[in-house]
């Protein structure tokens, strides 16, 4: 039997209730989430700090329609735990006393490699250079935070993002990259703002030991925005990576694929959504995805600066819709739309396989196709999503309980091609190639097909993490993202950053004080002290 995903438990529909956070004290409290001038609206009561309400998803259709492909995954369980007590090691968090067990697996672990930084970005929620405390593990415990990721049960982790503050800066960078290869991850990535990547030779010595995948903070089209949001015109930063990693394929490496991660503030740079579409469309022989991720709030807010500065994924969808003409709200999809994928290829193989159960409103995206014309597809004009997802699922279970499961490859090739409508493919692209395609991933461990696969296509996705304002309870236990802390915890990505804020707490346990980490590390400190003056050309313009 597999252990991939199981029946969704938490109520669908609207008007449901949930669980949420008081933002003023922090407090688990009720919550209604309800329709409302056809938008969804997070509604709840503290006893003592009153009522707070907050767009949730700013449309009814689409958050419907991501409830339809919900599912839960079967637990987490971590055996290199430190501060479990007697034998149960199921990954769980406290929060107001209450315990909350994870029911996904670890899709994509983050390990944060250092707090320091060599830019003091205002909207950052790691802004690390004023906090007067530097945490920044060692090889050796990163190498123990690694193996927490690979001892994982019943679903090992197979890829790993490292981040900060800037986790290049780590003294060791290079050296963690390569122990992540040899541990046997398949895929390792860094968020990173790319400063220190405009080093041609430290990006090669990162691409040899093995880093696969570069998200790269990405803002806008204009400095104006950067210097708004970063302190900095960072523009041609952005650029002299994109050049760099060109240069790796002029000297015959492999480059590490981009994936543009533009924080998206109402206001600021939603309106330039549809250009940084364009843009990585234009350099999509290094570029294969753009990540939007709407702005979380800290602190306290009026209801006035939420309302005005709320941006949330159906936004972003109306959004690209408006500014480009590529896609409808149609053509978007939940995360665990692909969760049968992996369920089926972890029967036919026999091994588990990571599956994407993550709630259904913790993000949204689409393929775009696009053909040698400059025409853009999206995948799902052209595969009927809905039906291939239930078909794959159904198809799971009885493979899962058959002899000869291998005979179900030939079924997924007759469902496929059922699904597919080759008159409204991209130009260039044919219904067999794309069937041989999509059938080579999900039964074989082909990367040469994968690699195929996604050359033509462009993956634009957005992920809203929460705050205390829109927190769900029930998202958190459907987290796919989890930090991996020093005491080798793991903890889902909103719970470390937001809400109860795990992040205060690691950070107070395992920091050193500046001045202390100062005194011993001497020329880290000169060389992150020079790193934060900022150049003449990427200052901002004088008044």
């Amino acid at each position: 039997m597999t252990a991939t995903s199981k029946t969704y438990t938490a109520s669908k529909g609207l008007p449901k209730k949930t669980r949420s956070l008081c933002p003023e004290c922090g407090k688990i409290i009720d919550a209604d989430v309800v329709a409302r001038d056809g938008k969804v609206y997070m509604d709840k009561e503290c006893p003592e700090h009153g009522k707070f309400s907050d767009v949730y998803w700013s449309d009814v259709d689409l958050y419907l329609k991501a409830e339809r492909f919900a599912y839960d995954g079967v637990g987490l369980h971590n055996p290199m735990d430190r501060t479990i007590e007697g034998n149960d090691d199921s990954v769980h968090i406290i929060i107001d006393g209450e315990r909350i067990d994870m029911l996904s697996c670890t899709g994509l672990a983050n390990i944060d490699l250092t707090n320091r930084c060599n830019m003091n970005c205002p909207i950052c929620f790691a802004n690390a250079n004023d906090q007067g405390y530097v945490l920044e593990p060692t090889f050796e415990e990163v190498h123990e935070m690694l193996l927490v990721l690979r001892n994982e049960k019943p679903i090992k982790c197979t890829a790993v993002q490292f981040a900060g503050g800037e986790p290049t800066v780590h003294p060791r960078f290079v050296d963690i990259v390569r122990d992540v290869k040899e541990l046997g991850f398949a895929q390792v990535q860094v968020a990173t703002n790319g400063l220190e990547f405009r080093d041609y030779e430290f990006l090669k010595a990162s691409r040899e030991a093995g880093l696969n995948t570069i998200y790269l903070s990405f803002d806008g089209m204009t400095d104006d925005i950067y210097v708004r949001a970063r302190n900095r015109k960072m523009f041609n930063v952005k650029l002299k990576v994109i050049e760099n990693c060109r240069r790796l394929v002029e000297d015959g490496l492999k480059s590490p694929s981009i994936v543009l991660v533009p924080t998206v503030v109402m206001g600021l740079n939603n309106h330039q959504i549809g250009d940084m579409i364009k843009f990585a469309f234009d350099n999509s022989d290094i570029i294969r995805g753009v990540n939007f991720q709407p702005v979380a709030f800290t602190g306290r807010m009026t209801h006035e600066e939420l309302t005005e500065g709320r941006f949330t994924l159906p936004d972003l969808v109306r959004s690209v819709e408006e500014q480009t003409g590529y896609t409808t709200k149609d053509d978007w999809y939940p995360v665990p739309v692909v969760a049968p994928i992996s369920k089926f290829a972890s029967v036919l193989l026999g091994q588990n396989k990571v599956t994407f159960t993550t709630h259904p409103h913790c993000g949204i995206a689409t393929y775009l196709f696009q053909d040698d014309k400059g025409n853009v597809v999206p995948f799902p004009r052209f595969v009927d999503v809905e039906r291939f997802s239930a078909g794959l699922n159904e198809m799971a279970d009885k493979a899962d309980k058959a002899m000869f499961k291998k005979l179900y490859a030939a079924k997924l090739v007759k469902l496929l091609n059922s699904c597919v409508d080759e008159s409204r493919m991209p130009e260039g692209l044919t219904k067999k190639t794309f069937v041989d395609m999509i059938s080579g991933v999900m039964s074989t461990k082909s990367k040469d097909k994968l690699a195929a696969f996604s050359w033509k296509m462009m993956l634009v996705a957005g992920m809203h993490f929460q705050d205390s304002y829109n927190y769900d309870i029930e998202r958190v236990r459907r987290c796919g993202v989890h930090y991996v802390t020093p005491d080798l915890r793991v903890i889902p990505f909103c719970a470390y950053n937001s809400g109860p804020e795990f992040r205060n707490e690691v950070e107070r346990k395992f920091a050193v004080p500046l001045a202390e980490w100062r005194e011993k590390n001497k020329e880290e400190a000169k060389k992150l002290a020079a790193a934060l003056i900022v150049p003449e050309d990427q200052k901002p313009d004088e008044e």
